[in-house]
């Protein structure tokens, strides 16, 4: 059994950002079964959506990828086999696991930026 749970934040170059997410409450999953986590915010000029991974115990975190507008995903190596990102559109995402391990049990977090 994994447990995994989500954190969603917003990133600007420029003035502060005052956006609204919604995102997928804590799962617990088993092993091997697929799981989305969906992420969406209420600013379309926030273009570029990232995914990070920390895991447990762990004070940093890992981008998994990002995704700018509707263009194709880019992913870190070590997250391309496991992960898949998609882009509903601009202001909604999800991340999905194929296959979940025991070392997916992490806290993900979306981000969306300007640039």
């Amino acid at each position: 059994t994994l447990f995994l749970s989500h954190r969603c934040l917003a990133m600007s170059s420029s003035a502060p950002l005052f956006v609204t997410f919604q995102y997928s409450p804590p799962q617990i999953v088993k092993e091997t079964a697929e799981v989305n986590i969906s992420c969406s915010h209420d600013d379309n000029n926030l273009l570029l959506m990232l995914w990070y991974q920390q895991e447990k115990d762990s004070l940093s975190m890992s981008l998994i990828g990002y995704g700018y507008g509707k263009s194709s995903p880019s992913y870190e190596d070590q997250f391309k086999e496991d992960f898949r990102l998609t882009r509903e559109d601009t202001a909604k995402g999800a991340l999905t696991i194929r296959r979940a391990k025991l070392s997916h049990s992490a806290v993900y977090f979306c981000a969306a930026s300007t640039q």
